[in-house]
């Protein structure tokens, strides 16, 4: 996995925030536990970065701005209604807003953003190690700006 030392500098930074009210860091052992929601044909498709992002560093909570879901599941499931595209969605976390990040597996397992209020899916990075990165780097700086408030 690329960057991975550079994850864990963010990660650490931003646990170790006097704010910091997350609950983050359950690495998971058995990637076939993650992938129990995911389609059978699918499988071989869920982004190895994204494995080995959980296998290392795990899920959960890690900022109001951010959580990593322990797998990833059908959009359908979670919103309880199809939108348009969004048959190969597979959300694995969020905000406490609105919006869900999700892989698109008909669309070589791009990240996606959807809005749930308005059903909205936009690309935002090609794949999980950008996605990630830029995610880390993000709440690092409401981190630092938080604790200079």
């Amino acid at each position: 996995m690329k960057n991975q030392h550079v994850f864990e500098a963010l990660i650490k930074a931003i646990q170790s925030s006097e704010q910091y009210e997350g609950n983050f860091g359950y690495p998971i052992g058995d990637a076939s536990a993650v992938l129990s929601r995911v389609d059978g044909p699918d499988h071989t498709g869920v982004p190895g970065d994204y494995l080995a992002f959980l296998s290392a560093f795990g899920f959960g909570e890690l900022d109001a701005a951010f959580h990593l879901d322990d797998g990833p599941e059908h959009y359908s499931t979670l919103s309880g209604r199809e939108i348009a595209g969004g048959e190969g969605l597979y959300v694995f976390g969020g905000n406490q807003s609105d919006l869900l990040y999700a892989f698109n597996s008909k669309s070589g397992w791009q990240v996606v953003q959807i809005s749930c209020e308005l059903d909205e899916v936009e690309v935002v990075a090609s794949g999980f190690s950008d996605f990630i990165l830029e995610k880390l780097t993000y709440i690092n700086a409401l981190v630092e700006w938080r604790a200079a408030k």
